[in-house]
């Protein structure tokens, strides 16, 4: 989670005579990752931008406009400011010399990470009591608001440790040759704080991973009670109100989220218990295990086209509002024949009315 792990083995370095030389080698073995976090980055900024815009504008105000908004900011924040520094990190392996920056960007990615985690749980516990306690009173606008919130000041309390932990640690090569690496601390790497910290943020996750399950399984059997309820009678309750398209959105937000997360958490604890390297190094091993320890960030990109599939009226509006621009900028003669059925059909899209 911290992205510490170190994957050059001393014997590589025995061919450079200068630092730039290191590091370029260093870095041409990362190019892969480089690459994969400039697409992600990209897609990210582009679709969490479209998700903001559109369910800012086009729907009403409930609990799940309100989850989906926070989500796709958490999102967006990430393509921004951690994804950027792991970009820097991996052309500059060795060279990186900005302790401000690397204390920071870290920081605020553990507050983006955790803080999504905790917002997921948020969104989880209010499906399931709407779901399996539907006589209770509902969650409202205002309470979601103040349970989101509350999620992004626990992830910060979760994450200033890692602000300490973080920093430049100094790489001896031979040749009398010192690198800079954005890593843990070396005032703190030979202490018990490292592996603390890394202990209670898998702790953490694996509580939330399982808190999750068991909500959203609880949901799951709910309403297939209550289907069967309604193909054997008619039933008036507040369930026939739901809307289950919400329930399954929030599903698929949600394993995603797993799928994404636990294999970086394996890796993570691998490293952190063990204490030393996980493979034998090989230029595919170098290669390769940077950017699985950061293929998390896939789940800052994958929520939009989640809409995309489940959300036909999300869809809706993406599409017409393609249309318009691809008149506007590549066919601007047409625009005026096709203006009115693009603006109406934007309009008769928009959500009036849904349940959160």
């Amino acid at each position: 989670m911290n992205n510490t792990t170190d994957f050059t083995p001393v014997a590589s370095m025995e061919n450079f005579r200068t630092l730039e030389e290191l590091n370029a080698s260093k870095a041409e073995q990362r190019l892969p990752t480089v690459i994969f976090l400039i697409i992600i980055i990209i897609i990210g900024v582009i679709g969490n931008t479209v998700v903001i815009v559109v369910y800012s504008s086009k729907y009403p105000p409930s609990t799940f406009r309100l989850y989906i908004l926070t989500l796709a900011v958490i999102d967006l924040l990430s393509c921004l400011i951690p994804m950027p520094l792991e970009v820097v990190d991996n052309t500059y392996p060795v060279m990186f010399y900005n302790e401000g920056y690397c204390k920071s960007g870290r920081f605020i990615g553990n507050v983006l990470k955790i803080g999504s985690a905790f917002v997921l749980v948020v969104m989880a516990l209010s499906r399931y009591k709407k779901i399996c306690h539907p006589f209770s009173k509902a969650t409202t606008l205002t309470q979601a608001r103040l349970c989101c919130a509350a999620a992004i000041l626990l992830a910060i309390a979760f994450s200033w440790p890692n602000a300490i932990i973080q920093g430049i640690k100094h790489v001896y090569l031979p040749g009398n040759i010192t690198g800079y690496d954005c890593s843990i601390d070396d005032l703190i790497r030979n202490t018990q704080y490292p592996f603390i910290y890394s202990t209670v943020l898998f702790v953490l996750y694996v509580i939330v991973f399982l808190m999750l399950s068991v909500l959203y399984t609880f949901v799951v059997l709910a309403l297939r009670r209550h289907s069967r309820k309604r193909s054997t009678q008619k039933a008036n309750d507040k369930l026939d109100k739901m809307n289950p398209r919400i329930t399954k959105l929030m599903i698929a937000i949600t394993v995603a989220f797993i799928l994404c997360y636990l294999p970086n958490c394996i890796l993570d604890a691998a490293s952190t218990f063990k204490r030393g390297v996980l493979f034998p190094p090989s230029p595919i091993i170098l290669g390769i295990l940077p950017l699985l320890a950061r293929a998390f960030f896939i789940n800052n990109i994958i929520n939009p086209f989640i809409y995309l599939v489940g959300e036909s009226k999300f869809r809706n509006i993406v599409k017409q509002s393609l249309r318009w621009l691809y008149y506007t900028v590549c066919c601007p003669k047409l625009k005026r024949k096709h203006n009115f059925a693009i603006t109406e059909s934007i309009r008769l899209t928009e959500v009036r009315s849904q349940s959160g």
